[in-house]
């Protein structure tokens, strides 16, 4: 169990400093990671100030002024699903994702106050991350949605008065409960993503991502910009020959995620590209030709955890928002309200 929970910790403290476009967890606009998806924990206890009530409140630290407010857990959770998933989702899929935001946010606030971070100034994270939002005030959802505001706030707010307070729980311990806008078509085990395996983020198939109009995304660069873009790379040697930089065809997962490919003599993962070329997933194919280097990329984020373009399939096929979690997150358990 202590292994268990040192795991979990490490991986939120990693998800913390990706960016969210890395993430996937803000829908088609790829943020959080947790979270987008973002933070360290899993299963820590309960601070002095939880006990006494401030679990009821999350505390931002604003990214443009450096001040820390509070926002009620109930307006946090609606304010960042808006920032997370498109309020035209299927109420169901926007359930799911409440109670998945909830989970991770909750997790991150618990450790945070447990150990703080002097650079938060008291507050559980800021409300940016890579520049990116990942809450939405009320002032700004009007701004966002306008004339649309009324009925996507009325949608979203019975999505997550109805599900509010329920956590994800694994072997009793809340869990990492990634996300990401769109899957290859199959998600990833965390163990490719993050370096260790989780029990419930394994791979299932998410065959509804493939019907998604941003599934498949190309990018080409010229050889000297991928020279330039690879240049932080150490020990890359780059040849006359543009052509013979990359040696071979990449090895992939199951799932479509490139485990290894050898660029200027180097082997680097999927990820790593990924990172260094602002790719939407480590899900590529690249070919050559006319001296620009094409990567054609599927689905858009790290690929584990929950779709939310999936679970939105699945809720117009039929499934309720317990049925989404229960599929995407295997062997959990879903909590009820704290009374």
């Amino acid at each position: 169990m202590k292994r268990y929970a040192l795991w979990i910790l490490a991986v939120y403290a990693l998800l913390l400093f990706m960016p969210l476009p890395l993430l996937g967890l803000a829908g088609e606009s790829e943020t959080p990671l947790v979270p987008p998806p973002s933070s360290e924990s899993g299963g820590a206890s309960s601070t002095p100030e939880e006990e006494e009530g401030d679990g009821d409140v999350f505390r931002l630290l604003d990214s443009e002024t450096g001040e820390v407010y509070e926002v009620a857990d109930r307006d946090f959770v609606l304010g960042t699903v808006a920032a997370e998933m498109y309020p035209t989702y299927h109420t169901e899929a926007l359930k799911a994702q409440a109670v998945a935001s909830y989970t991770y946010y909750c997790v991150q606030r618990e450790q945070e106050r447990a150990n703080p971070d002097p650079d938060l100034k008291g507050a559980d994270f800021a409300d940016t991350l890579s520049g990116l939002p990942r809450y939405y005030s009320d002032e700004e959802l009007k701004e966002r949605w306008g004339d649309h505001y009324e009925t996507y706030h009325a949608k979203i707010s019975e999505a997550v008065d109805a599900v509010f307070g329920r956590k994800i729980t694994y072997d009793g311990e809340p869990i990492l409960a990634a996300y990401h806008a769109i899957s290859s078509g199959t998600t990833e085990d965390a163990a490719l993503i993050w370096g260790n395996s989780l029990p419930y983020l394994q791979p299932v198939a998410s065959p509804g991502d493939k019907l998604s109009p941003s599934y498949q995304s190309t990018v080409s660069f010229s050889a000297e910009e991928l020279k330039e873009k690879l240049s932080s790379v150490e020990g890359c040697v780059w040849g006359e020959d543009p052509a013979a930089w990359i040696a071979g065809e990449p090895q992939a997962s199951s799932s479509g995620t490139v485990t290894k490919i050898t660029i200027g003599g180097v082997e680097m993962t999927g990820v790593q590209m990924r990172e260094k070329l602002g790719l939407r997933s480590a899900c590529f194919t690249v070919a050559f030709e006319d001296n620009r280097f094409t990567f054609t990329v599927l689905g858009y984020g790290h690929d584990v955890g929950m779709s939310q373009y999936g679970a939105d399939y699945m809720a117009r096929q039929g499934s309720d928002w317990e049925e989404i979690l229960h599929y995407y997150y295997t062997g959990v358990v879903i909590t009820e309200p704290a009374s």
